[in-house]
């Protein structure tokens, strides 16, 4: 980031989501990038195979499989982080920057889908379940608030992957960026974002791993280092990755359920 302010996490639950929403509506005209990440309770559906053949699925293939988990699950966390093309934070006149870390209730561990995993692993990092069901977001209130800035929520992903891919276009624009996608820009980044941080010397500078407003920031800055990276190669070669989505395209073969990054202007 270009400043030496602090960074702050705002979490957001049912009691503070309209004003935190009014933040964010301040904040967008000025700060236009948008990163999110989001985390769910692990991944259900999974191949009976050897793993080698993620490195051959199809597209199609690819799109069954996240459909299949995505629908059948329940948002926990999702994060929120905005910029503007330099990665300056908005700070409304505070001595902190800002970023967003919304809970949700929807998920609950008694009878709702799961990975024992990766529950034990976000429990680890932090998260609170209990404290989601008590007081967090009701994910129908967030839809309604958030359709204003394009982002759709509990919806089941549509039947094909073309229409998939068609929805992304019609919501966000072309301007929507996948980090996991562009690593074929610089030789060597490979891994989840954490490693690719790492590679390109970003450094987490508040909250925990698998928390997804820490992720979110985390994905943000490795977006705009990444950004900075490939216009010392190539100032045009940046446009080439744009809508691209790894795993679904042409061209590019394995698959990651929850991109690294998911980057885009909401304006």
């Amino acid at each position: 980031m270009k400043s030496s302010k602090p960074v702050h996490l705002r979490e957001v639950w049912t009691d503070n989501l309209v004003y935190e929403f009014f933040l964010i509506k301040e904040a967008i005209s000025r700060f236009p990038l948008v990163a999110l990440d989001t985390e769910f309770p692990g991944t259900i559906f999974q191949l009976n195979r050897d793993k080698s053949w993620l490195s051959h699925a199809t597209p199609y293939e690819n799109y069954c499989l996240m459909k299949w988990n995505v629908d059948l699950l329940k948002i926990i966390q999702l994060g929120m982080a905005l910029s503007d093309s330099h990665g300056n934070l908005p700070s409304f006149g505070t001595e902190f920057h800002y970023a967003w870390q919304f809970n949700f209730r929807d998920f609950n561990i008694k009878h709702d889908h799961h990975n024992e995993e990766s529950i034990g692993l976000l429990e680890r990092q932090g998260i609170d379940l209990k404290k989601n069901r008590e007081k967090g977001i009701d994910s129908s209130d967030f839809e309604r608030l958030i359709l204003s800035l394009l982002i759709l929520t509990k919806r089941e992903l549509p039947s094909d992957m073309r229409s998939f891919l068609g929805m992304m276009r019609f919501f966000f624009g072309v301007r929507v960026y996948d980090t996991k996608f562009m690593m074929g820009c610089i030789s060597g980044l490979h891994g989840g974002l954490e490693r690719v941080a790492m590679l390109l010397g970003v450094e987490r500078i508040t909250g925990s791993r698998h928390q997804a407003g820490s992720d979110s920031l985390s994905s943000l800055q490795t977006f705009v280092r990444f950004k900075e990276s490939c216009a010392k190669i190539d100032l045009e070669k940046l446009n080439g990755y744009e809508g691209m989505m790894f795993g679904l395209c042409e061209g590019w073969l394995g698959f990651t359920y929850a991109p690294d990054t998911f980057m885009g202007t909401l304006v």
